[in-house]
């Protein structure tokens, strides 16, 4: 309970603060206007460059030392889910996803997978798209293979998973010959258990292509559906990354519809090409949206 005495504390340990901050009285309400901050974590396949068994020790606590909470994988580098867990917990840092083939979210596949991500710690087996042909090629398409991935879903979810798609810039085209997105057209055909791992990057290059929707209208579309979302730049300029001159991503209307609407449970920053080295590009990636508000 609040008496009067931690009242008048608390309001002028707020004017001290306020008397000393650089921001404004607004920027600090615009800050903490979303009760649960969003962890933000990086997907590894940024690191591919660098990354192999023997090194990833080493770049993994780099990740950590960045200021990266979590990671999303895209490949094990030959080690055990018990290794894994181990290799993350000392540097402090909790695995959110992967990223593995259709094949792998399927019959015994589907064990093996939710096996190794219950030692490290994980619930979501997220496929990196493949479907993009057939959600785009009919209606009849769309839903047979919303259908198969519902399926996955149902098996997935007795071994305590979720299983998602990961669009790129087809899997957010319009189905062929009509205005209808494929993207939410596949979902809303599919088991509200299935994870839309939109990217907001290739999601802004369909619209710009032709797409029918941003990556914050696809967002809203689809609420509470988006628990893991990719932060990706959208520019004109081969390696772009997150929040420099060149980054046409809104990325504060991003993270609000993350917050209020799609139910997002985690950032996942990937960069997909380099200016520079890609440990200095992921490192900037997370400086730069700590500047936008992130």
């Amino acid at each position: 309970m609040i008496n009067r005495r931690s009242f008048l504390q608390t309001s002028l340990y707020a004017a001290a603060v306020a008397s000393i901050s650089p921001f404004s009285a607004s920027a600090i309400a615009e800050y903490k206007k979303y009760e649960k901050r969003i962890p933000i974590g990086l997907e590894l396949y940024s690191l591919r460059d660098v990354m192999n068994h023997d090194s990833f020790p080493k770049y993994i606590k780099e990740v950590a030392e960045m200021g990266y909470e979590c990671v999303e994988f895209a490949g094990y580098h030959g080690y055990s889910g018990k290794e894994m867990r181990k290799l993350l917990d000392d540097v402090g840092l909790k695995a959110t996803s992967t990223h593995i083939g259709f094949g792998q979210i399927q019959g015994d596949e589907l064990k093996k997978s939710a096996e190794f991500a219950a030692e490290v710690g994980f619930k979501y087996l997220i496929v990196p798209g493949g479907l993009e042909g057939r959600i785009r090629e009919s209606h009849d398409s769309n839903k047979k293979c919303a259908e198969e991935m519902s399926a996955c879903a149902e098996e997935a979810a007795k071994l305590g998973m979720f299983v998602g798609f990961h669009g790129h810039t087809g899997d957010y085209l319009n189905i062929k010959d009509t205005d209808d997105s494929a993207w939410v057209t596949f979902f809303n055909n599919c088991d509200p258990r299935v994870v839309a791992q939109v990217d907001v990057g290739w999601c802004n290059n369909a619209h710009r292509n032709g797409a029918k929707l941003t990556a914050v209208e696809t967002l809203a579309a689809l609420p509470g559906r988006g628990k893991v979302l990719h932060i990706k730049s959208n520019g004109d300029v081969h390696g772009c990354v997150v929040g420099d001159s060149d980054d046409k991503v809104d990325w504060p209307a991003v993270f609000e519809v993350a917050h209020e609407k799609a139910g997002t449970e985690f950032f996942i920053v990937e960069q997909e090409q380099w200016k520079k080295t890609s440990c200095d590009s992921a490192r900037e990636c997370l400086e730069n949206l700590k500047k936008l508000g992130w």
